[in-house]
C-alpha cells in the first residue's frame, strides 16, 4: 500500500464492526498500522482471540449486536467517550444465503434485512453523527458483487443479494449528504472470497464460483482489505461501489 495512505491511519481511530473473514483482514492490517482500534462483534471468543494477539492501548473490544438499535447506540456513545470520535468505521458485519427464492422464509429474510441492511444504517448513523461534528471522517461498507450482477453463476440467496444492493444505494444518497460535512462513504463489493462462511457452502458452490472469475479462484481476504484500506483513507473516494470480483460475472 502507499506510503501516504498508511500514515493516514497511524494517528487515527478505527472502529470496525465484525470481525469475522474480511473484517478480519482488515483489522490485521489496522492494527499493524498502529490505528488505535475499536473492534466489536457478537462472537465474545473473536474478540478474546484479538485481545490475546493485539491486546495493548490500542485495542479496544466490545461484544455488540448490530440488530440492537440501541445496543448499537450505547457503543458508540461509550466509544465516543473512552476513545474519542472515530476517523474511520468498517461495517463488515453480514450474513450470507444460499437458499434458492422459493425456501427463503420469513425469518431468514428478517435476520438477513436485519444483519446487513438495518445494522449497517444503524452504525452508519451513530458514526455519522459523531464526524459531523468534527467535520471530519470516512465511512466504509462491505457489499458484495452479488449486488450488482446476480447471474454472476454463484448460488447466492435473493435476500442476500438485495441487501448488499441497497448497501449501494445506502452509500450514494449519503455521501451526498454528508459530503458537505466532511463525512466520505463508500462501499466495496468484492465477488467470492476465501472466508470461513464460504468454506460452510457444499462444493458445488465453490466449483461455480470458479469457474465464473477470470483467474479461477476467489479473492483472499488481505486482497480486499488492502482496497478497502485505501478506498477508505483516500480522499477522492465518495459515494463509490468499488468491485473486486476478478472478472466475476463478465458475459452474465
Amino acid at each position: 500500500m502507499f506510503t501516504r495512505i498508511v500514515q493516514n491511519y497511524a494517528q487515527s481511530t478505527a472502529i470496525v464492526i465484525g470481525a469475522g473473514g474480511i473484517g478480519g483482514a482488515i483489522i490485521q492490517l489496522l492494527a499493524e498500522s498502529g490505528v488505535k482500534l475499536v473492534v466489536a462483534d457478537r462472537d465474545e471468543s473473536v474478540l478474546k482471540s484479538l485481545a490475546m494477539t493485539w491486546g495493548g492501548e490500542k485495542l479496544f473490544t466490545r461484544k455488540l449486536d448490530v440488530q440492537n438499535a440501541s445496543a448499537v447506540a450505547e457503543f458508540f456513545a461509550e466509544i465516543q467517550r473512552e476513545v474519542g470520535t472515530p476517523d474511520y468505521l468498517f461495517y463488515t458485519a453480514g450474513i450470507l444465503n444460499i437458499e434458492p427464492f422459493a425456501e427463503t422464509s420469513n425469518e431468514l429474510w428478517e435476520r438477513a434485512v436485519n444483519v446487513n441492511l438495518n445494522g449497517a444504517f444503524y452504525c452508519v448513523k451513530a458514526a455519522a453523527d459523531l464526524m459531523r461534528v468534527r467535520k471530519k471522517g470516512s465511512i466504509l461498507l462491505l457489499g458484495s458483487i452479488a449486488g450488482t450482477k446476480a447471474r454472476s453463476g454463484s448460488r447466492v440467496n435473493p435476500v442476500y443479494n438485495t441487501t448488499k444492493a441497497a448497501l449501494a444505494a445506502l452509500v450514494n444518497a449519503t455521501a451526498m449528504q454528508l459530503r458537505s460535512d466532511g463525512v466520505r462513504i463508500n462501499c466495496i463489493s468484492p465477488g467470492p472470497t476465501e472466508t470461513t462462511m464460504m468454506g460452510l457452502q457444499p462444493p458445488q458452490v465453490h466449483a461455480a464460483v470458479h469457474e465464473i472469475t477470470l483467474d479461477r479462484r476467489m479473492n483472499d481476504p488481505v486482497e480486499v482489505a488492502e482496497v478497502a484500506l485505501f478506498v477508505a483513507a483516500h480522499g477522492r473516494f465518495t459515494g463509490e461501489d468499488i468491485c473486486l470480483g476478478g472478472g466475476a460475472g463478465l458475459g452474465g
